[in-house]
């Protein structure tokens, strides 16, 4: 008896285990809209760059680690369409302006990652508190 018993255990335990390890997680929602997500200062881990976005589509970026202070940081201006992409227009000194696409992989309230489609570079940043 205690070895049908043992039989029947321990299919239903590695059943019950490779249940619960296929299950798929859902992706946290934001619980913001990532136009709001995205308002305030961001940097990199080592402090060598950093991006200021500021609720009216204007933003600024400098880069302390190029002795770029945030005194020069340079201004461009952004926007998040419907589907959570985002457009940076960067003004050139000589010549019109010049529109990034990006693509935003992560934006919740302590981390932001996008990679940008015209420089081929992905930014992994994190909040300033």
């Amino acid at each position: 008896m205690k070895k049908i018993l043992l039989l029947l255990i321990i299919p239903a335990v590695l059943l019950t285990m490779l249940t619960l390890s296929c299950k798929k997680e859902k992706p946290e929602e934001p619980t913001k809209p990532y136009s709001e997500l995205i308002v305030g200062r961001w940097m990199t881990e080592d402090e060598g760059y950093f991006e200021e976005y500021l609720s009216d589509g204007n933003a600024k970026y400098w880069v302390p680690a190029e002795d770029i202070p945030e005194e020069d940081a340079k201004p461009f201006t952004w926007s998040i369409d419907e589907h959570n992409r985002m457009t940076q227009i960067h003004p050139m000194e000589i010549g019109p302006a010049v529109p990034q696409y990006c693509n935003i992989l992560i934006l919740n309230e302590t981390t932001f990652k996008y990679n940008n489609e015209g420089w081929r570079a992905t930014y992994n940043l994190i909040r300033v508190n």
